[in-house]
Formats: C-alpha cells, sequence, structure tokens
C-alpha cells in the first residue's frame, strides 16, 4: 500500500504556512496547549499577524470537532459512522457516560456551527496580497476528547482520523506506515491555502446548517420514548440510543432519519447552507488561482504542476481543471442553472435544487422516490450529467472520494 494521508487529517491540521520566507512554526503551541489553549492564546494577540489570523481560524476550526466529540464522549457515543462531520469515527469507551438526551445532536452541529463562523471571521481580514507563513508538524495535534486537559492515549489526530477515509483493513497498514516514516509530515502552508481552509470551515458550517434545518429533538425524543415503552412491556432494558449496531438501534436510527426527513425544514437554515455551499465554491476557485500562481517548491499542502506536495500523494496533472469542472457542475446546480434529473422525468425536466433551498419542504422518502413529492420542484431545462465527475474520477485512478475531500 502506498503512503498517503487521509484528507480530512489534513483538513483537521488546518495551519499555514509561505515559502518566501522563515515559517513561523506553532507545532509546539498546539502540542503544549492543546486546541483549546492555542485558541486562548491566539485570541489573546492584541495586533495579530496574518500568520496568526490564520492559525486561530485553524484552530478554531479543530476546536469545533474537538468539542463534538468531547460531546459524544459524554454522552457514550463512542463508535457511530454516518459520513457526517463531528459523528463519526470511534472515540475512547466512557465507562461512566450522561444520560443521552434528545437534544444533543442539534445543540453538537450547532456548537460546530458557531467555530466554523468564527473561524471565518478570525480569517476574513486576510487578503492575497498578505503574508502567511506558518509550518505545522501534524503529530503535535490533540483532540482533548476526555476534556481533562492532558494528551491520554487514543487522542492524536492519526489515529482518530485515518479510519474516516480508509476501510478498517486498510487503516491499521496505513497507521503502521506513518508510524515509520516518523508519524504525519510537516507540512507548509501559505497565503494560497487561506483561501481553502476558509472552503472547508463553509463545508462545515454547510452540514451544519442543514443538520439544524431539520432538527432532529422531536423526532429522537418519540422514537427514544418508544423505545422504552417497547422494552418496559417486555420486562427488558431498553436499546441505548446511538451507541450500538443491533437491530433494534439500527431500527431506531433509520426511523429518526426517515422521521427527520418528513418534517417541514427552517428556510432561515436551508438558505445559510446555500450561501456556505456558495462559500465552498468560490474560495475553492481563488485558491487555484493562488496556487497556480505559486513558483516554489517547499513542503507543499496541495501543489501546482511544478510542485510535489509533502502528503505523500501524487496529484495528476490537469487536477485544478479537472476539479474546477465538477465545482462548476456544482454551482449551476446550487444556482438552478442545471436541474437534477429524475427518474420520471426524462431529458428535459428536473428538480431545481436552488428553488427547495430557498423554499423546502418535508422529504418524504416513498415521495421524493416517486417523484411527487418533488413536483414543485420540477421544470423544463438542461440537466446536469456526471461527464465532469466521470474525468475526476478517470484522472485521480478511481480515488474520486480521496482527492475530492482533499480538494474540498
Amino acid at each position: 500500500m502506498s503512503f498517503r494521508i487521509p484528507p480530512f487529517i489534513i483538513a483537521s491540521g488546518v495551519m499555514l504556512s509561505a515559502q518566501t520566507a522563515a515559517a513561523q512554526d506553532y507545532s509546539a503551541q498546539f502540542g503544549e496547549l492543546g486546541i483549546s489553549g492555542t485558541v486562548a492564546a491566539l485570541s489573546a494577540i492584541a495586533d495579530p499577524s496574518p500568520s496568526d489570523r490564520f492559525v486561530l481560524g485553524g484552530a478554531l476550526f479543530l476546536q469545533g470537532i474537538e468539542t463534538a466529540f468531547q460531546e459524544r464522549y459524554r454522552v457514550g457515543i463512542y463508535d457511530l459512522n454516518l459520513g457526517i462531520p463531528g459523528l463519526s469515527t470511534e472515540l475512547n469507551f466512557n465507562p461512566n457516560p450522561a444520560p443521552f438526551t434528545p437534544n444533543v445532536i442539534y445543540d453538537l452541529f450547532a456548537q460546530i456551527g458557531t467555530n466554523m463562523d468564527r473561524a471565518q471571521e478570525a480569517m476574513a481580514p486576510i487578503t492575497g496580497d498578505d503574508m502567511v507563513s506558518v509550518t505545522l508538524d501534524l503529530n503535535q495535534i490533540w483532540f482533548d476528547i476526555n476534556a481533562n486537559g492532558v494528551r491520554d492515549d487514543a487522542e492524536a489526530l492519526l489515529p482518530i482520523m485515518v479510519p474516516l477515509f480508509v476501510n478498517r483493513w486498510e487503516a491499521a497498514e496505513t497507521l503502521a506506515t506513518l508510524e515509520a516514516a516518523g508519524g504525519a509530515p510537516t507540512i507548509t502552508f501559505d497565503t494560497s491555502d487561506v483561501a481553502w481552509l476558509q472552503a472547508y470551515t463553509h463545508v462545515f458550517s454547510g452540514t451544519a446548517e442543514m443538520v439544524m434545518a431539520f432538527d432532529p429533538t422531536d423526532v429522537i425524543a418519540k422514537v427514544q420514548t418508544n423505545a422504552e415503552t417497547i422494552a418496559a412491556l417486555r420486562d427488558g432494558p431498553a436499546p441505548m440510543m446511538f451507541f450500538s449496531d443491533n437491530d433494534e438501534t439500527i431500527a431506531d436510527i433509520i426511523t429518526i432519519v426517515l422521521g427527520v426527513l418528513e418534517q417541514e425544514p427552517d428556510p432561515t437554515h436551508t438558505r445559510a447552507a446555500l450561501a456556505d455551499f456558495r462559500a465552498v465554491i468560490a474560495h475553492n476557485l481563488v485558491f487555484w488561482d493562488r496556487v497556480r500562481a505559486e513558483t516554489d517548491n517547499k513542503r507543499e499542502f496541495i501543489p501546482n504542476a511544478t510542485q510535489q506536495s509533502a502528503l505523500g500523494m501524487l496529484f495528476p496533472q490537469n487536477i485544478d481543471s479537472a476539479w474546477q469542472a465538477v465545482l462548476m457542475d456544482a454551482s449551476q446546480v446550487l444556482e438552478g442553472e442545471l436541474l437534477i434529473p429524475h427518474w420520471r422525468t426524462g431529458q428535459t425536466v428536473g428538480i431545481n435544487l436552488n428553488a427547495w433551498l430557498e423554499n423546502p419542504s418535508s422529504l418524504d422518502v416513498v415521495g421524493v422516490i416517486a417523484g411527487s413529492d418533488l413536483a414543485p420542484y420540477m421544470e423544463a431545462g438542461p440537466l446536469v450529467t456526471t461527464e465532469a465527475m466521470d474525468e475526476f474520477g478517470r484522472l485521480t485512478g478511481g480515488n474520486f472520494a480521496l482527492f475530492a475531500f482533499t480538494l474540498n
């Protein structure tokens, strides 16, 4: 297996540095103070440099993830892989968790959204003319999952994040390879990468807005109460909500997901998510414009055609244009200029995602499959195709997800 750093590890180590001057190293600060301590220290600087601002943005980004992990640990949600930021990856087992309450999931994502907003605010004053020069040893990053202020076993970045982006069989081999190589690499990020981090904060805040749009609290409460009622009737223990992979828990999670989608979403949050997803694309395009202009080649994060990446990943030639073609399709879908195909509408009618995000309705799964619930959002027009995604997948050797998460 070739050495590669899963993309979310890089997203989690989002600190930056420039190549034309000696980069300031913030590694020890993260190692000694932890993520929250680094946030506090950088927030106290009266006149922060562009590099300080960027590292603060990265630390706030990480703090949003750490807070989600801490909340999961507090109530004992230690192994839940839904592919959703904040809810995925396996954590240490908490032998004495607090009682799970239905508001936990909503509050978790609300906190993620708050941290992403703060990260965006911290980086907003940085311009393309500013010098950002930061080096970060990713081995120094750790998540204080049990909130005891000390770096304990299984709180390092790599063991937590690697399983998100490689399967269980590859994870052990990947971690062994990284350990033999001295752990995660030291990365030098520059002003170009500010836009990359800004884009990733909007990925997370957009996700949080969508979860909050379909506030799951009431549905979780109903399912939890009914599960407890059933358990009492049979004189047995109630299933532990979100805590195991037995048939009862799986059935309850499916019921929650379907019930949540059948609720009327809050348009304030779906419109905010639309703004976030637009910002992801806008910042990503700025990132590529800046990367193309670089002439150095030192510990690069995402390289241009004349650079090499320090990540151990081979970035194919023309990956920038191929990815931007995918982004352009996504942008046109978000704006309603390209429509999403549906099996019963043929080649000239599709679903206007922009119309739904602006004025959303509930999404009954049967109605969505049949098309009846989507009829108000269907219209005649050009349909989005898979051509750009197929070309990106071909260029990356089938590693679409790996590179898509890396490039965001």
